[in-house]
């Protein structure tokens, strides 16, 4: 598991979240990344079984815009020394980010996926706002409380978001084939083996090439 945080993520064990006596895998801005966007898929796959297929509207879209700038606005002005920030606000800012992350990608996946969708949008109505902000506000909340008694399970959680987004995104990429799209009848189908085995050994090559990498600057790093 600490493979996967290193490919992905500094580690620095002041700026990542702990469990009692747990330390997570991933720096709090991180974790809330990758939490977010699986958080975010699950609520979107709930919400929307009819196969919508539509980008949110505009309006919608500056509020995902807003939520992905937070991450990094935060970033800059505490890196910069303007403003304090703390392991909570990087968590949250990075929750908005990956969450609306997912949020886009999400209609474009059920697009290039399935073979018959529907054009609504997501997102566009204040019910579903209310669903969509009430679900990440709720595993805000539960992940913030760090019982320690579910260390483990947002320790492995953590872990396995991060695979989770690199399968995500790649799938989509994987998607774009045109032999590959538009041929599914349900999510899980015999469609869906092709695109996974190709998105599985994508983020697997990425995975490990992000590790190699990080090696590499650990070790420059450290001569210099």
């Amino acid at each position: 598991m600490g493979s996967i945080g290193f490919s992905v993520c500094h580690q620095l064990t002041e700026r990542c979240l702990n469990f009692g006596s747990t330390v997570m895998i991933i720096c709090a801005r991180c974790q809330g990344i990758y939490l977010g966007f699986l958080i975010s898929a699950v609520i979107m796959f709930a919400l929307y079984r009819k196969r919508q297929s539509g980008l949110p509207p505009v309006w919608a879209f500056i509020i995902l815009a807003i939520f992905v700038a937070s991450t990094f606005i935060d970033g800059f002005l505490s890196y910069l020394s303007i403003t304090p920030t703390n392991n909570v606000i990087r968590f949250i800012t990075g929750f908005l980010c990956g969450s609306s992350i997912m949020a886009v990608i999400y209609p474009v996946f059920v697009f290039q996926y399935y073979e018959n969708t529907i054009p609504d949008k997501i997102l566009d109505t204040p019910r579903h706002w209310l669903i969509y902000l009430g679900g990440l506000a709720a595993a805000v909340v539960i992940t913030m409380a760090r019982f320690e008694f579910m260390a483990a399970f947002f320790y492995y959680l953590t872990a396995f978001s991060v695979l989770f987004t690199f399968y995500m995104v790649n799938l989509v990429v994987a998607l774009l084939v045109p032999r590959l799209s538009q041929k599914a009848g349900k999510l899980f189908s015999r469609y869906l083996i092709i695109p996974s085995l190709a998105a599985l050994v994508l983020s697997g090559l990425e995975l490990y090439v992000f590790f190699l990498l990080h090696k590499v600057t650990e070790q420059l790093t450290l001569k210099f």
